[in-house]
């Protein structure tokens, strides 16, 4: 592992320093903010975000790759994340810079085109790596009702590289009995059984597409198969507020684990 470990340093380094050239991808950073594990100032948008390719501090974690004309996303365990799986990842905000927040009713869309970079192997095992989110939390008055801490809710939808496999896990109710302002506790909701797409998309290039609607939300993975959400638990979740994330989520804390995803096109619609 620690050969591998050392060889990619040497070919991000490389990376870094030849994202500065003129064939950067074409993503809109506008309605994003970046979060990077390490560093004195871990989130970065507006301007400071749209200055990527100079910032020294954001370029360990998420530079371009000219070769490709990529978007990479690099994550490793950190000292700073010691209670949770390190991340570089993007949060969708509003166009004024602020947290943003939309409902099943008003619907969203995301589109990517992606594809896993290098990863750490153990045991001749890779890690997971979450790619997008569909976060959430409760709205203000949910908050009081129930006096919680904050508004924070668990990710509706997660998306997952597993050892070349894309899969997915979302939240239902612990029980359909479940209702009112019950439904504002966090443990009122957990895991469902999971999904997996049968195809193997390994290390290409795959499209990834996740359409929001009031009564569903498709994903799709290559313009061909597709998992559906809806019904009773869907009708449940559909009060709060949720946004996307995307970046590289590393789901390992092992010394030396490390990985990146590359991204060519993120589109957004609402």
């Amino acid at each position: 592992m620690k050969k591998n470990y050392t060889c990619f340093l040497l070919a991000f380094a490389f990376a870094a320093i030849s994202s500065y050239g003129q064939r950067a991808p074409k993503i809109d950073l506008s309605m994003w903010k970046l979060s990077i594990p390490e560093g004195s100032q871990t989130t970065y948008a507006g301007q400071d975000l749209a200055n990527y390719s100079s910032n020294i501090e954001i370029q360990r974690f998420m530079f371009n790759d000219n070769s490709e004309r990529a978007l990479v996303f690099y994550a490793y365990p950190s000292v700073k994340s010691k209670n949770s799986y390190t991340r570089t990842e993007l949060k969708e905000q509003n166009s004024f810079g602020t947290e943003i927040g939309w409902t099943f009713k008003e619907g969203a869309k995301l589109k990517a085109v992606m594809r896993m970079g290098a990863i750490s192997k153990s045991e001749d095992k890779y890690p997971r790596v979450i790619l997008v989110q569909m976060g959430s939390r409760l709205k203000d008055d949910q908050v009081e009702k129930v006096n919680a801490n904050d508004n924070n809710l668990p990710p509706f939808l997660k998306i997952y590289w597993d050892n070349g496999k894309i899969k997915l896990r979302s939240k239902k109710a612990a029980s359909l009995s479940i209702t009112g302002s019950d439904l504002y506790k966090e443990n009122s909701w957990v895991d469902d059984d999971g999904f997996a797409f049968k195809e193997k998309v390994d290390f290409d290039k795959f499209t990834l597409e996740i359409n929001v609607m009031a009564d569903r939300t498709v994903v799709t993975l290559n313009n061909g198969e597709t998992k559906v959400y809806s019904g009773e638990d869907y009708r449940k979740w559909s009060q709060f507020e949720n946004f996307f994330r995307t970046g590289c989520y590393l789901q390992s804390r092992e010394a030396g684990a490390f990985a990146n995803a590359k991204y060519f096109t993120l589109e957004l619609a609402h």
